[in-house]
């Protein structure tokens, strides 16, 4: 499977089953919720990724996100992001948390991610240059997390620092791609780096065109050594045959994220397994693009 599955609880959709069960809206409800998604989910999916706002917006919301993580990591034990390693079982668990800040703050930062929640990757804003990145790296006690850059986003916003245009005509979001596999060879992370890169979307200009240059443009720059961590699919709109297309360069080489596609399928009781449908159709849908 290439399906990512975003665990981004919104309180005001927590099924009532589960608000009933655990006496309304605290972080045990978030935590069991997203906890049965999980097992829901697990026969079609490579990687969790909770969202971290989600649930520094809840009360002890960190005590859910340690709980899911710690769930995670013992009914779906192992270590995937390694592409020499496919074979590897085992979901991980990657926290959505775009830190990027001087060293001495991204080392905490690390700490925080990798060491208290035992997160298996995390990604980070390279705004502030190669400390974004270096300072996350600790192979002696974090060995194998994945680190992966923000690049390419998915929200429209984002075009208008992304896209600005260098003296040298390449986009800034080029030059990031080009620096981050610089980074990550240089801090030898390059099997687990990889660049947030959105999904292929219809053309803003109005066309009906389907745009997946980008995706193209980047497997020009970094060839098949970074992977890509794909948003966009399902309630935003991106195209899976294209961003199959384009993204895909070999067993290791993307995750496609579906969030509230997944998660929020259903409130009813059936949420659960309403959610391992929608991940599994996705799943077949990559599939057949591969």
């Amino acid at each position: 499977s290439y399906v990512c599955a975003g665990l981004d609880p919104l309180p005001d959709k927590l099924p009532d089953v589960i608000r009933k069960s655990c006496g309304g809206v605290n972080w045990q409800a978030i935590a069991l919720w997203m906890c049965e998604i999980a097992d829901a989910v697990a026969p079609h999916v490579s990687m969790f990724k909770p969202q971290k706002a989600h649930y520094e917006a809840i009360p002890e919301g960190q005590k859910a996100l340690q709980m899911i993580n710690a769930h995670i990591h013992y009914r779906y034990p192992g270590i995937a992001f390694d592409i020499e390693e496919v074979d590897t079982a085992g979901i991980v668990s990657f926290e959505d948390c775009k830190r990027g800040d001087i060293g001495r703050t991204q080392q905490r930062y690390r700490i925080a991610q990798f060491g208290i929640d035992n997160a298996d990757g995390m990604n980070f804003s390279p705004y502030m240059g190669k400390d974004c990145m270096q300072h996350l790296v600790d192979e002696e006690n974090f060995p194998g997390r994945a680190i992966v850059g923000l690049c390419y986003t998915s929200n429209p916003s984002a075009r208008e620092m992304q896209d600005v245009k260098l003296a040298d005509g390449r986009c800034y979001w080029e030059m990031v791609a080009e620096k981050t596999l610089q980074w990550a060879e240089g801090l030898g992370i390059v099997n687990n780096a990889g660049l947030v890169m959105a999904a292929a979307y219809e053309s803003p200009k109005g066309s009906g065109d389907i745009f997946s240059w980008h995706l193209s443009r980047c497997r020009e720059i970094v060839g098949n050594k970074l992977w890509f961590l794909i948003p966009g699919i399902g309630t935003q709109g991106g195209f899976v045959r294209e961003t199959v297309k384009t993204a895909y360069a070999g067993p290791g080489s993307m995750a496609i994220n579906s969030s509230s596609g997944i998660i929020f399928a259903s409130q009813d009781n059936d949420f659960a397994e309403m959610a391992g449908r929608k991940a599994e159709e996705l799943k077949n849908q990559i599939n057949q693009y591969i």
